[in-house]
């Protein structure tokens, strides 16, 4: 599979996810408010428990594998056995040490995730989320020296400042969008701008942009731990493997954070409703499965910090999803079209300057 086809699934995928799951929260909460059931403790629990379906997916990746291994001289998921047999008791316990650590980073990075999109509109979360991701991202593979192409660092340097800049002009001009389609509305009395949301809006920012922070150790470690520049025969483990350990360790943290005293199972009985378990097969089957197959094949193919490009793509296209489902709630003003234009030729440049196959 070419690595264009795997950037347009990376993308793709994660907005079929982040929308679905969007749609869950929303379903669920107003299901919650029907049955006059809505408590403090309940929100963080649905979180908690859509997190815990996301990482249940993994599992997934086990048998789904088997289809493209036996049709593609593909290595991202090798079944061969390591070339070392003998494994120490040591080696075996630091491994696990290391997946134990992956687990905490990716937990951490999910769960602000889905609680960011339990706050705010799911555009919102995509443009904190992946800003966050493309800073840290970008800043740990050239510090660890991850990156690839170290003589256009300068360069992509300049390219990426300008994403940012037309990332910042799109977020800013957003409120002026939002106020044109009556969304927002100017108090007549303080002559200030009054969003019902605005403290969950900067609730789900602060969450969701601090919280996807941990993506980029997540990155760098598994890079190191379990790719290893893409030597595969090198590795302690197969890829599938340490996955299914990974989601194993993620949904038993996750299990820990639910109350003992009180469980609440209420968002699983939602689930009887059509609109919510289609939700949630869309999101797995449409959008969180081809999502990490894709990020894994496209590390295996390009260099790591090619990666970083999806995060520009995301947040390009989640606009564009954005207007074609909400056309009549969605306001376009000229400083918004600069700035889209201003992310697509930046994110075009650093798609053509990264995009070569793994050395």
């Amino acid at each position: 599979m070419s690595t264009k086809v795997l950037w347009l699934t990376t993308v793709g995928s994660y907005l079929v996810q982040t929308r679905s799951l969007s749609a869950i929260l929303a379903k669920t909460a107003s299901l919650d408010a029907t049955n006059s059931t809505v408590n403090t403790h309940k929100e963080p629990n649905i979180t908690v428990h859509v997190t815990m379906i996301y990482f249940a997916s993994w599992f997934l990746l086990l048998p789904l594998s088997k289809f493209w291994t036996s049709n593609e001289n593909d290595e991202s998921f090798n079944l061969s056995p390591p070339l070392h047999t003998t494994i120490s008791i040591k080696e075996k316990l630091y491994h696990i040490i290391k997946l134990t650590i992956l687990s905490v980073c990716i937990v951490i990075s999910i769960l602000t995730y889905a609680m960011g999109l339990s706050l705010t509109p799911s555009f919102d979360v995509c443009l904190i989320q992946n800003t966050a991701m493309f800073e840290i991202i970008t800043l740990l593979y050239g510090v660890c020296n991850i990156t690839k192409k170290q003589n256009s660092l300068f360069r992509n340097f300049i390219v990426m400042m300008i994403a940012l800049i037309s990332i910042l002009i799109i977020s800013y001009t957003k409120a002026t969008c939002d106020l044109l389609a009556g969304k927002l509305y100017i108090n007549k009395t303080t002559g200030e701008l009054n969003d019902p949301y605005l403290f969950d809006r900067l609730q789900a920012a602060l969450i969701c942009g601090l919280g996807s922070l941990a993506i980029g150790p997540f990155a760098v470690l598994a890079n190191k731990w379990l790719f290893q520049n893409g030597d595969n025969s090198s590795k302690l483990v197969n890829s599938k493997r340490d996955l299914s350990i990974i989601s194993g360790t993620s949904f038993i943290m996750l299990a820990m954070l639910l109350p003992t005293n009180e469980p609440d199972f209420s968002f699983f009985n939602h689930l009887t409703e059509k609109k919510l378990w289609t939700s949630l097969l869309v999101a797995i089957f449409c959008g969180i499965l081809p999502n990490i197959i894709s990020i894994i094949k496209l590390n295996n193919k390009a260099p790591p910090e090619f990666i970083t490009t999806c995060n520009l793509g995301s947040i390009f296209f989640m606009g564009i999803v954005d207007w074609i489902c909400e056309p009549e709630q969605t306001m376009i003003v000229r400083w918004e079209v600069i700035g889209y234009i201003m992310l697509t030729l930046s994110s075009l440049i650093l798609f053509i300057s990264l995009h070569d196959g793994r050395k």
